[in-house]
């Protein structure tokens, strides 16, 4: 699944400077590869893959403690989403710039798949009306084992 809006790395890291000024929050060269890297990635990484990526392509001495504090923040902005995966330790981490998206997870390999379903978020949307909420947003996940694994 792509991003959703067009948007170089570049326009993005401004817009993301100036809203970390706007909130009278300092910026740092970590919090930059850590937005680099999620922006880049086409899969959800965990903040132990995050670490050693940077700490390998960036050459970089990172902490984890520095990550998780980093993916926090984010996820407090609203510049990432997190999905915790049944079984796994830690939460495993996309930037928000795709549109709302559900996910298939495997338990056998932990592949993530995302999707839309323009009818299960039409059924969602009724659920929610017909028991008077109003709903703001949801995040679903369904587990199961994929493709590859069923072959083996």
């Amino acid at each position: 699944m792509q991003n959703s809006l067009e948007i170089r790395y570049e326009e993005y890291l401004l817009k993301f400077r100036n809203m970390i000024k706007s909130l009278g929050l300092n910026n740092s060269i970590q919090k930059e590869y850590v937005l680099k890297l999620l922006f880049e990635s086409e899969s959800h990484l965990s903040a132990d893959e995050i670490q050693q990526i940077i700490k390998k392509e960036e050459k970089v001495n990172i902490g984890i403690a520095t990550v998780y504090r980093i993916l926090n923040l984010f996820e407090e902005m609203g510049i990432v989403s997190a999905i915790t995966i049944q079984g796994m330790d830690s939460k495993m981490y996309e930037l928000s710039l795709k549109a709302h998206h559900d996910h298939l997870i495997c338990i056998n390999c932990n592949k993530i798949i995302e999707f839309v379903d323009k009818e299960i978020e039409e059924l969602q949307e009724q659920v929610a009306k017909n028991r008077g909420f109003v709903l703001q947003s949801h995040n679903m996940i369904m587990y199961g084992i994929c493709k590859e694994c069923q072959n083996e």
